[in-house]
């Protein structure tokens, strides 16, 4: 291997690893990083939005019951 490959290998792999953490760039534009918050900010409002499920709502209802038992009185 020559020297200028040599190095050109070196640069590739150890150039992230020199670059302090801070410092790094997001590899996302603005653009990008603002549509996919949208997005999620769009999924989230959906899940929240839906109803609680009857079986959970038992299951609760269940939990509650077994800690009014065991509390003394």
């Amino acid at each position: 291997m020559t020297q200028l490959s040599s190095s050109r290998k070196m640069d590739s792999h150890d150039h992230d690893d020199e670059t302090p953490e801070k410092t790094r760039m997001p590899s996302l534009s603005p653009d990008s990083r603002a549509f996919i918050g949208l997005k999620l900010r769009e999924l989230y409002d959906d899940v929240v939005s839906e109803p609680v499920p009857d079986r959970l709502l038992q299951l609760l209802g269940k939990l509650g019951e077994d800690e009014d038992k065991t509390k003394p009185e």
